[in-house]
């Protein structure tokens, strides 16, 4: 008997959030500025490298490897600090001063399912922008990858969970669309840069360029660029992300908000 009621609760469970994704899916498409900067930004990232990559063959000095093989990880990195610092929280923030959040708390489903749907939603479309760029890197601009898939899992969940646990701060600290939007944008681009997207860590040297390295896009780009050479990726860039995801956590549970 116990038995048939907790499946029967789990049914009910994955029903419920099945369709909360479903909505949120048809949002997202209807809004879609989560796909434009999440999966669109990343793409057109990858045909300039790979045009510069051909346009420049041979590879950078000191490296071993050619322009878009080294731009890989930090392509990847942009498309989750799109979806995590710029989608995510700017969403949330919307859905809190619409009040939905709250309405939502007054029905069988949960605040936390509508946190959760949105949370996958944006993961499965960081997974199919790393998608993309791996195997478009690959299969068209002719990358030199040799993926270590331990040491790539291992480098992407702490990629993604550091970047969306900084997005959950902002969601988490912001009183207004507005106001989440700016600091959206000003971590958008302090992020950009830091990630080494502009301009190499490797390239400036001195305390910029351990700031990149320890910064949160920084160490993720690190990390994923030793991942894609099958390399393991540095403990510093390892232990940076876990640090930085375990603050951001905390933080945004301490202070997010319902209503």
């Amino acid at each position: 008997m116990t038995s048939t009621l907790s499946d029967s609760k789990d049914g009910r469970f994955q029903g419920h959030f099945a369709e909360l994704l479903k909505v949120e899916g048809k949002l997202a498409l209807r809004e879609p500025a989560g796909l434009v900067m999440g999966i669109g930004f990343p793409i057109i990232l990858l045909v300039i490298f790979g045009i510069i990559g051909i346009a420049v063959p041979g590879n950078v000095a000191g490296t071993g490897h050619t322009v878009l093989d080294i731009y890989v990880p930090v392509i990847m990195v942009v498309g989750l600090i799109s979806l995590g610092i710029s989608s995510l929280p700017v969403t949330l923030v919307r859905y809190r001063e619409m009040g939905w959040l709250r309405r939502v708390s007054t029905t069988p489903t949960p605040p936390s399912r509508l946190l959760a749907a949105q949370l996958t939603l944006n993961l499965l479309l960081a997974l199919a922008t790393i998608l993309i760029v791996i195997f478009g890197s690959e299969l068209v601009f002719g990358a030199t990858l040799n993926v270590g898939i331990p040491y790539f899992v291992l480098s992407i969940v702490l990629s993604i969970s550091v970047m969306f646990s900084l997005g959950l701060v902002v969601a988490a600290l912001a009183p207004s669309q507005t106001i989440a939007s700016a600091l959206s944008g000003g971590l958008f681009f302090l992020s950009l840069f830091l990630s080494g997207l502009w301009i190499q860590p490797s390239t400036v040297g001195g305390p910029l360029a351990t700031i990149m390295y320890y910064s949160p896009s920084g160490a993720a780009a690190q990390a994923l660029l030793y991942s894609v050479f099958n390399a393991a990726p540095p403990v510093t860039a390892v232990a940076t992300m876990v640090v930085y995801t375990g603050f951001f956590a905390f933080i945004a549970t301490r202070y997010f908000r319902w209503e």
